[in-house]
């Protein structure tokens, strides 16, 4: 009768401490969901777009503190102006960071480095509902530097499920066709949820 009570007691603990903290070597592949907000800086103000992002990250790790990160991502930027006109970018960016995981399970991480997105289209949605293509005045690639932070819950020795925050900032005039008297430059804060799978 005493098993009956010892044996889920065990297993609890057991799923409790489940560590599946990587070491040097391990790669990991990580699809994920989440929600941009971006805008513009500029020496104009912009409103905020909201849209859903994802994609898929992986890392290879130098240690159980060190790993390099890239990926694939589908990445909505653009802005609404005070005129309730919005631009609709939708790029298709590219991490290339070092990620540095902290904590007594190395289940936080903090990760920085450059980003390069590639223009998929861009379109603009004026404030009466008609949608123009707006591709030919904006540059084709973006360059930039993102920084972000999150963490992992471990769910098996294979597999954890994270959330994160990710800021990026373009360094890019995006107006190619220089029809605006100031420089703009993309700016994007996301939160993403995904899964993280030992490979």
């Amino acid at each position: 009768m005493k098993n009956l009570f010892i044996f889920p007691f065990f297993a609890f603990l057991v799923f409790f401490n489940l560590n599946a903290q990587s070491t040097k070597g391990d790669i990991t592949l990580a699809p994920q969901i989440g929600l941009n907000f971006s805008t513009y800086t500029s020496d104009a103000s912009y409103d905020l777009r909201t849209s859903f992002a994802g994609g898929v990250i992986g890392e290879y790790y130098f240690s159980d503190r060190w790993s390099l990160r890239s990926g694939l991502l589908f990445d909505p930027m653009g802005a609404e102006d005070d005129f309730n006109n919005t631009d609709k970018l939708n790029y298709l960016s590219l991490p290339l960071q070092a990620n540095w995981h902290f904590g007594k399970n190395r289940n936080w991480f903090l990760n920085f480095g450059p980003y390069a997105a590639f223009l998929l289209s861009a379109n603009s949605e004026l404030s009466d509902g008609q949608e123009i293509d707006v591709k030919d005045f904006v540059s084709k690639m973006d360059i930039g530097f993102g920084v972000g932070i999150g963490y992992k819950f471990d769910v098996s020795e294979n597999l954890q499920l994270s959330i994160d925050y990710q800021g990026y900032g373009g360094f890019i005039n995006i107006d190619d066709s220089d029809s605006l008297p100031f420089d703009i430059t993309n700016s994007r804060s996301s939160f993403n949820v995904g899964a993280i799978f030992k490979i």
